[in-house]
């Protein structure tokens, strides 16, 4: 006979107006499915939530923790993660609980939603939105956040997307430039932006100035990159717009679609603590486990993909300009994927930083260049190896390092000197940041030339 204790709990996934699936979970022995609506599966439109979990299961089932590892790389991180379990009373283990609670607003498409309830329409007339958050109101909160977490507003976490860093989800509702306003969203309302302050902790001066400034020089250079603004309170907040997020209008007023993405992890059927090649960390008994997401890994997943040119190319692009902004945390999350029924296909750039301008933070790669997980230690061995291990021949490798190089030599002295960065600080340390680029552009060029003479049997 069943119990209340063994009975499965359910969720409902939405994408839009469109029921998608069940989520069924036994919370006792930890067993999660998933269930597809036969009306979805057949629709025009119709995507599977990733790779490892298709819209017609194997014959055997999807694999064993899959449905799991995907909810669970939906939810943010570290002292974000806290934040969440310790406001809904639940355990940080809890993935249910924490889906429950925060899947109204995830990275992606999908709504989930209890079994007997029926979300708002998506479409909604925001001409009364339902909470304004002026620009004094946030600068009071930044300022409080030790007193009361930046993601929790009116009793609610706000913080809903995977990672580590203090962030807001809002609606914007028209560019800030334009007078823009910003509003904290409820159903059916979704984001269109993440704000991310300066943390609170001093390791890491100027963050958003570095991360505005990076991501900037990427869009000088006309690589895929989301937007980025800076706001300020007058403390200066990052802009970030979403782009699994697109605002069209209609008779209704306008709408908010939600894009289907999933990270690297997801793609790769990996739990959220695979997110690092040395998933057990560096101490000296687990250094040699690579089990994480890797070049290798990452580059495996062109295979999921509508076009494998396209792909190979912008993961190849995104490796080098990690290179050449010292960014060591470029790890399985900071890479994603659109979903679409034929495959996958690269999403735009985002959370890039260049973590080597902090010497009081671990610099050890995320993702070793060969067996470099220094990246001093990178010479043109290491990118030749990187090569070979990616499936990239090393003619084409040095053609595009020494492209994005030189571009980037033409880019960064302009954009230290963008109107963005207001004072002497903020100038210093983007001058800074041109520095370092140049210097590291000038080291690929000839690393790359030197990796494309090496000869095969060395590697």
């Amino acid at each position: 006979m069943n119990t209340a204790t063994d009975a499965p709990h359910a969720l409902i996934l939405w994408a839009d107006d469109s029921k998608v699936a069940t989520l069924n979970v036994d919370a006792l022995n930890d067993r999660w499915s998933l269930d597809y609506d036969a009306d979805w599966v057949v629709a025009p439109g119709a995507f599977p939530l990733s790779p490892a979990l298709p819209l017609q299961p194997p014959a055997e089932g999807y694999a064993v923790g899959a449905v799991k590892r995907f909810v669970e790389n939906l939810l943010p991180e570290g002292h974000a993660l806290d934040i969440a379990a310790t406001t809904y009373r639940v355990s940080k283990s809890n993935i249910y609980a924490l889906i429950s609670a925060l899947g109204t607003e995830t990275t992606g498409a999908f709504r989930f939603w209890r079994s007997d309830e029926v979300p708002p329409a998506i479409v909604t007339n925001t001409a009364k939105p339902p909470r304004e958050v002026t620009r004094e109101e946030l600068d009071q909160r930044i300022a409080a956040r030790d007193e009361m977490p930046l993601a929790i507003w009116d009793g609610k976490v706000r913080m809903s997307i995977a990672g580590v860093q203090d962030k807001l989800m809002v609606y914007l509702d028209r560019p800030l430039d334009d007078g823009g306003r910003l509003f904290l969203v409820e159903p059916p309302l979704a984001s269109t932006h993440i704000l991310k302050p300066d943390p609170a902790r001093q390791l890491t001066p100027h963050l958003v100035v570095n991360e505005h400034f990076c991501m900037s020089l990427a869009s000088r250079m006309k690589l895929p990159v989301a937007a980025v603004s800076i706001y300020r309170t007058p403390k200066p907040v990052l802009v970030v717009g979403r782009f699994d997020r697109a605002v069209t209008s209609n008779t209704d007023g306008p709408r908010v679609q939600r894009l289907h993405i999933i990270d690297a992890a997801q793609a790769s059927d990996l739990p959220e603590s695979y997110k690092y090649e040395r998933n057990l960390g560096s101490g000296e008994h687990v250094r040699h486990i690579r089990e994480g997401v890797s070049f290798e890994m990452l580059f495996a997943r062109v295979e999921q993909t509508v076009n494998k040119a396209v792909a190979r190319m912008t993961l190849l692009r995104w490796a080098l300009f990690q290179f050449l902004i010292g960014n060591s945390d470029a790890h399985g999350k900071n890479f994603s994927f659109f979903v679409r029924r034929e495959g996958l296909d690269p999403a735009p750039w985002y959370d890039l930083v260049s973590v080597l301008q902090y010497p009081g933070i671990d610099h050890e790669l995320a993702m070793a260049w060969g067996d470099a997980f220094s990246l001093d230690e990178v010479g043109a061995f290491q990118l030749a190896d990187f090569a070979q291990r990616c499936g990239v021949d090393r003619n084409l490798l040095k053609r595009e390092a020494t492209r994005w190089a030189k571009l980037a030599l033409e880019h960064a002295p302009a954009q230290a000197l963008a109107d963005d960065y207001i004072d002497d600080g903020e100038r210093a340390f983007a001058a800074q940041l041109r520095d370092f680029v140049v210097e590291q552009a000038t080291r690929l060029t000839q690393l790359a030339g030197e990796a494309a003479k090496i000869r095969p049997e060395f590697l």
